[in-house]
């Protein structure tokens, strides 16, 4: 894998590394982007609050309908 990634590489990586474990070379990569580019790295934080925003709706989704706890 190379180590300079442009957005649209870096933006695949993430998404990718969702549904598998990425290696070395992708996540070095994905790093060294980060480094100098703020729309990816914001873009991380965005798809990590989705996840835990889509993993605490499908818990009140699945539960008792009671929100969960914070």
């Amino acid at each position: 894998m190379k180590i300079n990634l442009n957005c649209r590489e870096a933006t695949r990586l993430v998404l990718e590394g969702e549904a598998r474990s990425l290696t070395l070379g992708e996540r070095l990569g994905l790093r060294s982007h980060w480094l100098i580019c703020t729309a990816c790295s914001r873009f991380v934080k965005q798809v990590k609050f989705m996840r835990g925003a889509m993993g605490r709706w499908k818990e009140y989704a699945e539960g008792d309908g009671t929100p969960p706890e914070r």
